[in-house]
């Protein structure tokens, strides 16, 4: 029973999941290891395997075939994490979550609902809640809002909590900062879990709320500890450029508010206008230089922030790239929460990624400065790297090079084979039994690989992946002729045998 109530609570994309095997701790004291995604549905032993920890640690992806989802969750990735006081934190906000522990010490804090919601809302849910405990930088699941299942994307998996849930760390927390045993997380489960309306209706004490919501971290950290003479000037003025993006019909109004609840002493009025009018002159930019600011710069956070440097510029927010690890690989990266699919000329090229966001998504974005796109891209890049399942192995037939080795196959073994050597002149692979090659011309192999529209291969491409299976350039004599061929070795051949019927005189069935 606890399986299957486990499994229904964790529901998600149906034809995917993901697995994590620890390798080693970093001195931070978070975990590495090694994640994979498997393309099958899970069974009920994937699942008792997990809960007991006899088997495979288990990641769903909580996004399913609809861009539907039941549950999400906020990644707190922070070592080392005061769970107990973060617990506290949820209640005196009265929010709905179940806090459990990462399988790095880190938090999964989880938003549960009772019925399927679009991925878009709760994403939307869970990014405010999210800034409003602190943690704006932090991942949120579900990461996508919608997926390209046709193109094979998949989307990035969570690791669940409760693997060995009886002697395992990654538990839920009771109220008192206790851990939850799993029968305990199910009650925990059941007092949080939201209707649809509930969900959206969630709403903060904005007092003890973090301020500058999916703005520049550096501005949010020198709100929440009150910004001091010295650098309240161009403080101001920079709130006034999150303003007039995040707020545009009532900044006026709130910078106002701003000084008097986060500049301390507040700026005389006088001075606040002053400011007011220069952000209203034009679309400034943040002065990210400059201080107070320049001491708290994450550039690499803020770029993924909705307000943040390059999204306040360009107006596009993008996240979330994933690589299927093909031959040559295919990227998918999420702008404004859709998936685009890239090659990687499209990745490294804003031009070619501008025209895959028109052609796939009906809107361009703006341009940036070649060295603001290419350090927006590293970025993103090293987040891959960090975040599991966003690297997907993919299986040899399905790369360019198997595609090759396939059509390869099957033109030496087919039924147009030459039986003498002297066929290879009517462009057919000849098989030499004595030296267990087949011989071909490479331009008939070309020939036949433009029949069946395999053009991703040059010939020095093709040369190459040969060699790579032994394959070696030679000549033959043929009619006299000295003739340039290409050798590789015989495939194996599969007997079958074939019991020939029985005509022997039976009695009539009636």
């Amino acid at each position: 029973m606890s399986v299957e109530r486990f499994a229904s609570i964790f529901d998600g994309l149906k034809q995917a999941y993901g697995t994590y095997e620890i390798n080693r701790k970093q001195a931070n004291g978070k975990n590495t290891g090694r994640a994979g995604v498997i393309r099958e549905p899970r069974t009920t032993a994937l699942w008792e395997g997990h809960l007991s920890g006899k088997g495979t640690s288990v990641g769903i992806i909580p996004i399913n075939e609809e861009n539907m989802c039941v549950w999400g969750c906020i990644d707190v990735d922070q070592y080392p994490l005061d769970h107990k006081a973060l617990v506290e934190k949820i209640q005196q906000l009265e929010l709905p979550l179940v806090v459990c522990r990462s399988k790095s010490g880190g938090a999964h804090l989880f938003l549960f609902a009772s019925e399927w919601v679009a991925a878009k809302e709760m994403q939307e849910v869970l990014n405010h809640i999210s800034a409003t405990l602190g943690y704006g930088g932090s991942e949120v699941f579900p990461k996508q809002i919608e997926l390209h299942l046709s193109r094979g994307d998949v989307g990035n998996f969570l690791n669940l909590p409760y693997y060995d849930h009886e002697d395992g760390l990654r538990y839920g927390f009771l109220a008192d900062g206790s851990a939850a045993t799993l029968e305990e997380f199910f009650i925990l489960h059941q007092e949080n879990v939201q209707t649809r309306e509930q969900m959206l209706a969630l709403t903060v004490n904005e007092e003890k709320a973090r301020p500058v919501a999916d703005g520049p971290p550096c501005l949010q950290h020198l709100c929440a500890e009150k910004i001091s003479e010295g650098g309240r000037n161009n403080a101001m003025f920079n709130l006034g450029v999150y303003l007039r993006k995040a707020k545009p019909d009532t900044w006026e109004t709130e910078i106002q508010a701003y000084n008097l609840q986060y500049l301390d002493p507040p700026l005389p009025l006088n001075e606040v206008m002053v400011v007011a009018k220069q952000v209203e002159k034009k679309d400034y930019a943040y002065r990210c230089k400059e201080p107070p600011i320049n001491a708290y710069c994450n550039a690499d956070l803020c770029r993924t922030r909705k307000f943040g440097i390059d999204a306040a510029s360009t107006g596009t927010v993008i996240a979330n790239l994933r690589k299927y690890n093909s031959q040559p690989p295919i990227w998918f990266l999420d702008v404004n929460g859709v998936p685009l699919e890239l090659d990687t000329d499209g990745l490294m090229n804003q031009n070619y990624f501008q025209r895959s966001c028109v052609e796939q998504l009906n809107y361009l974005p703006r341009s940036l400065a070649k060295p603001a796109w290419e350090t927006r891209i590293n970025a993103l890049l090293t987040d891959m790297q960090q975040t599991e399942g966003s690297v997907v192995e993919v299986s040899e037939d399905a790369s360019t090079a198997g595609q090759f080795y396939e059509y390869l196959e099957e033109w030496c073994t087919s039924r147009q084979m030459a039986t003498e050597r002297e066929e290879i002149l009517l462009r057919k692979p000849y098989t030499d039994e004595e030296d267990d090659v087949i011989y071909f011309r490479l331009k008939d192999l070309t020939d036949h690989l433009k029949k069946v529209k395999f053009s991703e291969y040059k010939t020095h491409k093709i040369a190459q992946r040969l060699r790579d299976i032994n394959g070696r350039s030679t000549q033959l004599k043929i009619k006299g002729k000295t003739v340039r061929v290409w050798s590789v070795p015989v495939y194996g051949q599969v007997e079958l045998t074939v019991e020939p019927p029985s005509f022997e005189k039976t009695a009539p069935p009636f």
